[in-house]
């Protein structure tokens, strides 16, 4: 039988102008969306198979990555194409549960990598039939030159116990924040369960090397699975990541638990084997992410002008606002999508109507 082509009937094509925007117009601004993502470098050193935490230099040259959970005690510093430039032995069997990192600037002036080991090192517990996690450490070093290679010594290298203030046992967190300039340390804790918010615990002002720390929660946030943090640059916003989505609001006078009562924007993420870490880019404007697994992707991820280093945070709040707090991509996409639909069985009925 012969094929018979027909053309879309006019109201087709005026349903499919009608709704389904344009890149411009589907995006607050021109705002980027998840398929703007661009992948920046892949992790080659065999070594990394299952990167955890994700921390950027000073000057964007060279990102800090680390293994998790009783791996390597080794923290490596890539260079613009995934290869390591140099790492940074930190002591043997530090790692029982490594799972994020931080690079800042201090008041001092000086650069300094804290590495969280946060997490609730199951394995490692279950091997040795040991009852849950109780004390965890954050370490931290002075950063390196950039142009550093080989095996590096770790200058300045100091240890941290931590313990939540509550005593609990057994819990986990995969998010490690590090305020610019005051250096005070948050822990975001990890829930699985969707109806359970992950939550904020703070460290002491100034961290003791010589007795424990205690955690304080703060609030909790609207976030699940959290599995990575970090400042910008300058320290005037925070992001949380999970699986698909990273959360980032701006911080307003230093006060970082005043600032997370705020409503965050979302920003989608690419889809990632299992992905793992976050951090700003040097210049603010984007987000970079990581996975765990052999040669994965660093994707650098643009940031939509309500949380971009370019906006203030009153007029990313009237955006945010005028955005419904929700990516715009996302509902320009099930617009479309509808649309299509629609197409689909206007053109159907009308093969069917001529047949």
């Amino acid at each position: 039988m012969p094929i018979r082509l027909y053309r879309a009937p006019s109201v087709v094509l005026a349903a499919l102008c009608a709704f389904w925007p344009t890149a411009a117009a589907a995006r607050a601004g021109g705002d980027p969306g998840p398929l703007d993502a661009q992948v920046l470098e892949v992790v080659t050193d065999t070594r990394i198979t299952q990167a955890s935490g994700l921390a950027t230099s000073e000057n964007g040259r060279v990102l800090y990555s680390h293994e998790d959970s009783g791996r390597s005690t080794d923290v490596f510093a890539l260079d613009a194409k995934g290869r390591t430039q140099f790492t940074v032995r930190l002591p043997a069997r530090s790692n029982q549960d490594w799972e994020d990192l931080a690079a800042v600037r201090l008041r001092s002036g000086k650069r300094a990598v804290y590495v969280g080991d946060i997490g609730d090192a199951l394995r490692t517990r279950q091997t040795a039939r040991r009852s849950g996690r109780r004390d965890y450490t954050v370490l931290r070093f002075d950063e390196p030159p950039a142009n550093s290679t080989g095996q590096v010594t770790p200058a300045g290298l100091a240890t941290y116990h931590l313990r939540y203030a509550d005593g609990v046992a057994g819990r986990t967190a995969e998010t490690l924040l590090v305020q610019p300039g005051t250096g005070r340390v948050f822990v975001v804790t990890k829930t699985e369960s969707a109806q359970q918010r992950a939550s904020l615990w703070e460290a002491p002002a100034s961290l003791n090397p010589q007795g424990v720390n205690l955690l304080r929660k703060v609030l909790d946030v609207p976030v699940t699975r959290a599995s990575g943090g970090a400042f910008s640059p300058s320290g005037d916003r925070v992001v949380i990541r999970n699986d698909d989505t990273a959360y980032v609001w701006w911080v307003t006078d230093g006060d970082v638990a005043r600032s997370l009562t705020e409503r965050p924007t979302e920003v989608l993420l690419p889809q990632q084997r299992q992905g793992e870490g976050v951090t700003f880019t040097a210049d603010g404007h984007s987000l970079l992410v990581d996975s765990e697994g052999a040669d994965q992707p660093i994707w650098r991820v643009p940031l939509p002008s309500s949380v971009n280093a370019m906006s203030t945070p009153s007029a990313a709040r009237q955006d945010a606002g005028a955005a419904g707090g929700q990516h715009t991509t996302t509902i320009a996409l099930a617009i479309g999508g509808a649309a299509f639909a629609l197409a689909a069985v206007l053109i159907g009925f009308n093969i069917r109507r001529r047949a």
